[in-house]
């Protein structure tokens, strides 16, 4: 497959899997309350929480051992890439397994001392349990078998195949929750469903790169000593993200109530538009870092420094956009119920700026398992930044006053991954101001829409 054909489909698979994910949460909950109760669903929601967040376990070291699998693809050293791809399915399956055994005790035992709990039924219970432990485990193999598809130059297959598995897993829960209230009837077809689509996609990875399932030599051991660091940053990622999304909306729930909570809510979803962008940008520099031939070096500066710049445009467009019309978009979103609050929608964008800005250096360092520093400094600030919010709140403090401390949470990810980006590429922080109002970033961006826009 050519580089242009790879990047084209590429976008076409994350831009795909945005639009699964909107469509996987617009269709779900209408169906959920078509059909069972409030108290069901919120007993369901419950028990989904923890398999959801424990199947990203299978994405870190899907992550970090596909890095290590590709560069070694690219080396040359093809026993080292088996190794890196072995090392990563053991440990991911071990861990979850782990993981999964002690979500089903803990639930087991919490169940009945738990109110959102009380609609699951007794009966239901072991057999629910296990078929979502079930669900887990599938989850992280679906995750883990993306690293010979990267390893073949094939990523967006993967990605396009796991969009397909969470488009399936819409109706199945539609036949489900139109037939029955079971939990263990719904945790069984979801299990089911996605080990047979861990199965597909392990056929076909199989298919596409069969080098990579070969018996061979390989230091299991070094392999495994290099990746477990990375696959743990990995995985708290969205641990940070929790502090920073799901954190907030509690803290402001807890000191302002419900209805300033709403207009908080919808107007954050707005200028989370600009995630989007981001998470696209981000992606596809993670993906496409370790393709990248010729002067590596010479070719990241380049790619930092343009992308950056594509991210400082993008925003501002985006943040005049919102400013001038957000008042008006709020009122039809929230049918008049709901106000914008310029402050607020300011120092939420001034933190989307942020995580903008970052997707450039961040993309660099996962790409090579380089992370591992800046997570663990991003979480530590997310969490001071989420204890002072809550300190901010118990002093009276206004809305957009407490909502300062996120943008600090964000320049916590920022400041280290551009210094340690620019460490890792030999480049001054002066160097890097000069190469970002350099006339050269416009020819690149003009240069990348050529590319992307020939037929051959």
């Amino acid at each position: 497959m050519s580089n242009r054909k790879r990047i084209l489909r590429g976008v076409a698979a994350n831009l795909v899997t945005l639009a699964t994910r909107i469509a996987v949460q617009f269709a779900t909950l209408p169906l959920f309350f078509a059909n069972w109760s409030a108290d069901r669903i919120g007993a369901w929601l419950v028990l989904f929480a923890v398999p959801a967040y424990l199947g990203l376990v299978g994405n870190g070291f899907a992550g970090a051992g596909g890095n290590a699998a590709l560069a070694a693809v690219q080396d040359g050293d093809q026993p080292r890439a088996r190794a890196d791809f072995r090392a990563a399915w053991a440990i991911s399956s071990l861990s979850t397994g782990i993981l999964v055994a002690c979500f089903a005790v803990g639930f087991f035992w919490l169940v009945p001392v738990m109110p959102a709990l009380s609609a699951a039924q007794a009966g239901d219970l072991p057999a629910t349990l296990g078929w979502l432990a079930l669900y887990i485990f599938a989850t992280s193999q679906m995750a883990v078998a993306e690293i010979p598809y990267r390893a073949a130059g094939r990523y967006p297959d993967h990605i396009a195949l796991y969009n397909l598995a969470a488009l399936i897993e819409i109706a199945v829960i539609a036949a489900c929750v139109t037939q029955s209230e079971s939990f263990a009837v719904l945790a069984m077809a979801l299990g089911i469903t996605r080990c047979i689509s861990a199965a597909l996609i392990f056929i076909q990875a199989r298919r596409l790169a069969p080098q990579m399932f070969e018996a061979g030599r390989g230091s299991l051991r070094a392999s495994l000593d290099g990746l477990w660091k990375p696959s743990i940053a990995f995985m708290l990622v969205p641990l940070i993200f929790g502090l920073n999304l799901q954190g907030y909306v509690l803290l402001l729930g807890a000191t302002f109530g419900a209805a300033l909570l709403a207009s908080f809510v919808v107007t954050r979803t707005f200028t989370r538009l600009l995630d989007l962008f981001t998470n696209l940008t981000y992606t596809m520099q993670f993906y496409e870092s370790g393709y990248i031939q010729g002067p590596k070096e010479a070719i990241q500066r380049r790619l930092l420094a343009t992308m950056t710049v594509v991210s400082l445009l993008f925003a501002a467009a985006f943040s005049a956009f919102l400013l001038c019309f957000g008042p008006w978009l709020q009122d039809l979103y929230s049918l008049s119920q709901t106000r914008f609050d310029p402050l607020v929608a300011i120092v939420l964008l001034a933190a989307a700026w942020l995580r903008a800005l970052s997707a450039a250096p961040i993309a660099l360092l996962t790409a090579s398992n380089a992370h591992t520093r800046v997570v663990l400094v991003y979480l530590t600030g997310s969490a001071a930044a989420l204890l002072l919010a809550a300190v901010l709140a118990a002093w009276g403090g206004r809305l957009a006053v407490i909502l300062i401390p996120l943008v600090a949470a964000e320049a916590c990810q920022l400041v280290p991954a551009v210094r340690d980006s620019l460490r890792k590429l030999d480049l001054s922080f002066g160097a890097f101001l000069r190469m970002l109002v350099s006339r050269e970033r416009l020819e690149d961006i003009a240069g990348a829409a050529r590319q992307l826009r020939r037929k051959r």
